[in-house]
């Protein structure tokens, strides 16, 4: 059994038996009946871009990474998540803030699970932020660093915010540094889990 995983802002959502996709929040999450393996993806969420009216050299926000980790599973198998969020843009000179690193943890029946997909780090003035790292997956994929003013493009692929679309793409992208007005936010993180 296979299915199709929906994200949807601050929620949970369940496609069946098939699988959950968590966009914010802690929790733990339930192996159905009749699943027998499970590939989870961690993305962490991404760093915001830093403003620099003064020097005008504002640096983006990190990208976050990505894991992937598929395991055999039984129905009943418990595994704890925490889904991390974006960094907050700044409206004054300075950072913006730091993404949230986003983990899966637990055992079931194929072994232990503990996966951490790292969260972007701010930009700032003349700075931009560090892109994230990750353990615990089969796949283990870095966020990219920002630059001057773009931010960095997350594990998952989505794009960093530019000068004229400044927030971080879903999931884990970094938010763009600005001169004027707010810096851009970094995208929250997500974690599927998809059954089979």
């Amino acid at each position: 059994m296979s299915g199709i995983a929906i994200a949807v802002a601050g929620a949970s959502t369940g496609t069946g038996s098939g699988g959950t996709t968590y966009t914010s929040g802690s929790g733990t999450e339930t192996v159905p009946s009749g699943a027998t393996s499970v590939t989870i993806t961690v993305d962490g969420g991404g760093g915001a871009g830093g403003r620099d009216n003064a020097g005008l050299d504002p640096g983006g926000g990190g990208g976050a990474a990505r894991c992937v980790k598929t395991i055999a599973v039984t129905a009943g198998n418990t595994m704890s998540y925490s889904v991390g969020g974006g960094g907050a843009g700044t409206v004054s000179d300075g950072n913006g803030g730091d993404g949230v690193s986003s983990t899966v943890t637990g055992t079931v029946s194929g072994g232990s699970i503990a996966m951490t997909a790292g969260a972007g780090g701010g930009g700032g003035p003349s700075v931009p932020g560090i892109g994230g790292t990750a353990t615990g997956g089969d796949t283990n994929t870095v966020g990219s660093d920002g630059t001057y003013p773009t931010g960095g493009n997350a594990g998952s692929g989505a794009l960093g915010g530019t000068s004229g679309d400044r927030d971080g793409k879903i999931p884990g992208a970094g938010g763009a540094g600005r001169i004027a007005g707010t810096s851009g936010a970094g995208a929250r993180g997500q974690i599927v889990f998809e059954y089979s």
